[in-house]
């Protein structure tokens, strides 16, 4: 509530002009009431903003937006980015409306699925309680007339017509069904096989292309050296499996930012498939045709599932199933490789302006909030002593 105050009057919904407003000055004005969140964010330098309120029936919030603090102030208040963020403001605030009333229609379609069931349940036991007493009371009744055989018989045989009725009515309504599904699925499957309306990935500049020229060059010059030193030196027992490595250097220096390309899922893809692969070495009367596929399709969902996707780890599955000798070594000099190429993208990328690799060091700043005891504004709380 006082982030919200403090940032009141600075723009308003539907009007094309926004007022940018001093961070700092804001963090500092007396008459504000303090707000932590506000001080954090002029401590970590942002130094422009201007708030657009949204009210979406009756849905209200605020769309903070950050400038630059060296840019043109005129093309900030140029009425084009003024009209863009006032819609960028109710469209975000449209789509933050809707999440109350998904939950509460998904509430609802769980309690009525609920109350359905229920209410079949109760009909069933009531049919087998009825059932059960009409029963008891023909096993149980006295002084039988001579017709009743028959009428049993006559009430027999119009259930069971009844039953077959009811059985063909039901088994045509579901292949009615099963029909409209099936035509309903490849009408889906029709339009999604043409495609969409998504354009092409934009190009990348002679300047970029010359960069990922550089890296990889430099990458596989240095591999491919270390690979000839190994079989050089074991006299060709041992080598260093260079085609996964050429897909990893692919995202590198083409998808730098992409998280496939992140050293935590190449380093953990790569452990994780290599060593599928190789624990299915191990089990007989697999034939190697098969092994090979059976590696990667316990690898690829595997990673997807624990959240390491890395493409050029369901090569190494490929790889290092149909492999016959030397595996748990030949995983050692592949992993040195990974790291390899992990140390020379972390070197060349960065010495662009445009790139950055990676974005964050998982384990390294996980170790550290661990030891150190930092709070999510990256701020020391306790450092914690070893006992």
């Amino acid at each position: 509530a006082n982030f919200n105050r403090a940032w009141g009057g600075i723009g308003h919904s539907g009007h094309e002009s926004v007022v940018w407003r001093d961070v700092c000055e804001l963090a500092d004005d007396p008459d504000q009431p303090y707000d932590e969140r506000l001080q954090a964010l002029a401590k970590a330098g942002f130094k422009l903003a201007t708030g657009i309120t949204f009210d979406i029936n009756g849905y209200r919030g605020i769309f903070i937006v950050y400038g630059n603090p060296h840019g043109d102030r005129n093309k900030l208040n140029n009425p084009a980015n003024a009209r863009f963020m006032n819609n960028a403001a109710q469209l975000i605030g449209a789509a933050a409306a809707i999440q109350d009333p998904i939950e509460r229609v998904l509430a609802f379609r769980k309690e009525e699925a609920f109350n359905n069931w229920h209410r079949l349940k109760i009909k069933l036991l009531t049919i087998v309680r009825m059932l059960g007493v009409l029963r008891y009371t023909n096993e149980n009744s006295g002084g039988l007339s001579s017709d009743r055989p028959k009428l049993e018989k006559k009430s027999s045989i119009a259930m069971l017509r009844e039953a077959s009725a009811r059985f063909r009515e039901n088994a045509k309504e579901t292949a009615e069904e099963v029909k409209e599904a099936a035509k309903n699925k490849a009408t889906r499957w029709g339009k999604k096989v043409r495609g969409g309306s998504a354009g092409i990935a934009p190009a990348f500049t002679w300047r970029q292309c010359l960069w990922t020229f550089v890296g990889v060059v430099t990458t596989h010059t240095i591999l491919s050296r270390i690979n000839l030193l190994i079989m050089t030196e074991s006299d060709k027992e041992f080598n260093l499996i260079l085609a996964p490595l050429g897909a990893l250097t692919t995202l590198q220096y083409n998808l730098t930012a992409a998280p496939a390309s992140q050293p935590r899922n190449a380093i953990f893809a790569q452990v994780f498939a290599i060593t599928v692969a190789i624990c299915l070495s191990y089990i007989p009367n697999i034939p190697p045709w098969f092994r090979s596929a059976l590696a990667p399709a316990i690898v690829i969902p595997g990673m997807a599932k624990l959240g390491i996707i890395h493409p050029p780890a369901g090569a190494s599955a490929i790889v290092f199933s149909t492999w016959k000798e030397n595996n748990w070594i030949t995983m050692g000099i592949f992993l040195a490789g990974v790291a390899i190429t992990i140390v020379t993208a972390v070197g060349i990328n960065n010495m662009s302006d445009r790139r950055q690799y990676p974005t964050s060091w998982y384990l390294v700043n996980k170790a550290k909030k661990a030891i150190v005891g930092e709070n999510e504004l990256g701020q020391v709380t306790v450092i914690k002593k070893a006992p």
